[in-house]
């Protein structure tokens, strides 16, 4: 270690230590990949400070995956599971000092992963259902489709405010599984399909 005088006194001047990233892959191509400002992120940790899913997930942390976009380390099969214990609740670009947004670069790879079927299980098949609803009734969510067990999800408070959701629905004059008073007309249920299928949609 080599040493600079300074006032009479030798001060050690340590030396940086550089690396080389040895991933291959090409990097990723995505607006939303590029909008959550990764490459202007100042790895403050306020991100994480803020973070819902920080707080209850001991291993998620928003700062140290920015620096992972930062270094196109977002490949591994950790990165993966990581993505999906985000809330998207944007509190990070809420607190962030330079309007980073690392939720969307979760969403980004959250998209990525269901695209190329690297998506859990779960998430596989309520993007399935997702298709199926927007191609059968030109909406996204049915309340039958979203079996989430509250209980074990959210708690005793969210699931004893809940577990009558389907009753209090028809109260308001809904029906209990549709979320329009009025269903999609037909010929706009037809134009929905016909975007679907131009755009490469198919139907599971």
């Amino acid at each position: 270690m080599s040493t600079h005088q300074k006032s009479g006194k030798n001060i050690p001047i340590r030396k940086i230590k550089r690396f080389t990233l040895n991933n291959t892959s090409k990097p990723i191509n995505d607006m939303l990949f590029k909008k959550s400002g990764f490459k202007k992120c100042i790895q403050c940790g306020r991100c994480t400070a803020s973070c819902t899913a920080a707080y209850l997930y001991q291993d998620y942390n928003p700062r140290e995956l920015m620096r992972k976009f930062i270094f196109d380390d977002v490949y591994s099969k950790e990165i993966n599971e990581l993505i999906w214990k985000c809330g998207q609740c944007y509190s990070c670009r809420a607190r962030c000092p330079r309007n980073c947004k690392a939720g969307l670069g979760v969403q980004s790879l959250q998209l990525k992963s269901v695209f190329n079927g690297n998506a859990p299980p779960e998430i596989i098949n309520i993007s399935k259902q997702i298709k199926l609803n927007l191609y059968k009734y030109g909406i996204t969510f049915l309340p039958s489709t979203q079996r989430i067990d509250l209980l074990e999800e959210f708690g005793v408070k969210t699931n004893d405010q809940s577990i009558e959701n389907s009753k209090k629905r028809e109260s308001l004059g809904f029906k209990m599984d549709m979320t329009r008073i009025n269903p999609l007309p037909e010929e706009s249920l037809q134009e929905v399909r016909q975007i679907l299928e131009l755009t490469g949609f198919v139907e599971d």
